[in-house]
């Protein structure tokens, strides 16, 4: 039985010294970042590379946890407008991964999951307002009003519940949630989350049903207001703005769970009913989830077979024209970096230093 969400002691005196000070050197280190010309010195570590940023939700005060502050996305912008680097849409920058001219020397491409209403209300106007191309990539049975996306349900649940203990097996292991005035509701609804990642997709909704049972909540069949999907003509709309998109499956299944027939369905019907609806689709496709245990060669192999430029992953680390050069499965497993809130976060991916950091790290002794 594991148990979550019950009072526990905390030391504050638990912070050493050498912690503030790491601390303190930290924050002098992304000040430093922020220093005009310092960046700029360590860009020659970005040739023939690109960063691609990954972003899900946007909003203010009210809006879900891990939303995106407009202010500083708006911030971010400007400080890669200002500093000239090269936006790329995604198209154009696969295209030079595999050797179209001119070279890459520090682009960055921007991406969306999932296809959610404050992506096309939120984000497409501050991405046409700096002339910032951006993909998103939808759920398009979300688009299509057929469901709502599974993780919002379990978040859904534990917002809601008045039950003070909740009992829910999931797989092989049974847990409970203590549900107190002080409990992090948002902390409990990731935890069972992460858990249903590891089960097969069947398997999955059952448990989020049976969460619900247990929390006695009805879950809505259309999506409550909070996470609600934008429509085809928003997405039509945001393609006037400049915004393009990508297939990202039809119901978003983590596609190392399901079974072929299954993953090949969500796959090639998601292309097949973005080009259907939008009027430039991007040839790329993004995974579900993303990280290397959520898909595999099988998924691979379908989606070159269906005439895909790459696909995108959530493993973090730089798109590279070297790891294209060397072909085989490369275009197919790129990577991108989580958008981080801190400008000098940003910066430090962009700018050369994490990539000089990732060399130094490899022919480290000690790695």
């Amino acid at each position: 039985m594991v148990e979550l969400g019950k009072p526990s002691e905390f030391d504050a005196s638990a912070s050493s010294e050498a912690g503030v000070l790491m601390h303190f050197i930290k924050r002098v280190y992304h000040r430093l970042l922020l220093i005009p010309g310092i960046p700029s010195s360590f860009r020659h570590a970005q040739r023939d590379c690109a960063t691609i940023f990954m972003m899900h939700r946007f909003g203010g005060n009210g809006s879900p946890v891990g939303s995106l502050d407009p202010a500083r996305l708006r911030r971010a912008l400007d400080y890669l407008r200002r500093n000239r680097y090269e936006l790329l849409s995604l198209t154009e920058l696969f295209q030079r991964l595999r050797g179209d001219v001119p070279r890459l020397r520090g682009a960055v491409a921007f991406t969306i999951d999932d296809g959610y209403l404050d992506q096309a209300e939120i984000a497409a106007p501050i991405f046409r307002e700096f002339d910032c191309p951006v993909t998103t990539f939808v759920t398009t049975g979300f688009l299509d009003g057929d469901l709502w996306l599974w993780w919002d349900k379990a978040e859904y649940v534990f917002a809601n519940t008045r039950r003070k203990l909740i009992e829910v097996t999931l797989g092989h292991e049974s847990l409970q949630y203590h549900i107190t005035p002080d409990s992090r509701r948002g902390a409990m609804s990731a935890d069972f989350n992460e858990r249903c990642k590891v089960l097969r997709d069947e398997e999955k909704h059952r448990a989020i049903a049976s969460l619900a049972r247990e929390a006695e909540i009805d879950l809505p069949d259309a999506a409550p207001p909070a996470y609600a999907p934008m429509s085809w003509d928003h997405l039509r709309a945001c393609e006037t703005q400049g915004m393009t998109f990508g297939p990202h499956t039809v119901t978003h299944p983590i596609l190392s769970r399901t079974p072929p027939e299954r993953a090949a369905w969500e796959i090639t019907e998601s292309w097949n009913r973005l080009k259907a609806e939008a009027r430039n689709p991007v040839p790329i496709f993004c995974y579900p989830n993303g990280l290397s245990a959520d898909f595999g060669d099988r998924d691979i192999e379908i989606i070159r077979e269906a005439g895909f430029l790459g696909a995108l992953t959530a493993e973090s680390g730089f798109a590279d024209a070297a790891a294209f050069a060397r072909g085989g499965d490369e275009p197919f497993r790129v990577k991108r970096f989580p958008f981080p809130s801190d400008l000098a976060l940003m910066v430090q991916y962009v700018s050369g230093v994490e990539r000089l950091k990732r060399v130094v790290r490899a022919w480290s002794p000690e790695r």
